[in-house]
């Protein structure tokens, strides 16, 4: 499916969106970050050997290590959540309007992030 963004004086702000390109593309990408989660957070194979102590050895550089992997995964959630609300506006034909203020999302910040569900004004003010 296609569609043609407007803004709302009917003039057209991008070329036409392959919405169904577009959702290959995130399905995709939630594989990958799904994926990606679920090696970050395996268990490590021999955890027993995992331990802080007062020196230095294997066992806390491999704790040390695990800390940062889950804190990887942690931060790799937020951008699997804005996929997931990306597909879902496609679901609910919302895809392309921001969930903000309502305009539309220009079709360069969708090529570029296919994720997002704010237009550039309230993504800056978001942050």
């Amino acid at each position: 499916m296609r569609v043609q963004p407007r803004n709302f004086q009917g003039d057209e702000i991008a070329t036409d969106l392959d919405l169904a390109a577009i959702e290959v593309r995130l399905r995709e990408r939630l594989a990958e970050i799904d994926a990606e989660i679920t090696e970050l957070t395996k268990p490590p194979e021999n955890a027993s050997g995992i331990s802080f102590g007062k020196r230095i050895g294997d066992g806390t550089s491999q704790a040390i290590d695990r800390f940062a992997e889950v804190g990887v995964a942690q931060e790799i959630q937020p951008i699997k959540e804005r996929v997931e609300r990306a597909l879902a506006k496609l679901d609910e034909g919302t895809y392309g309007t921001c969930d903000n203020c309502g305009k539309p999302i220009a079709a360069g910040r969708l090529s570029a992030a296919p994720e997002s569900a704010l237009c550039i004004d309230c993504a800056r003010n978001a942050s």
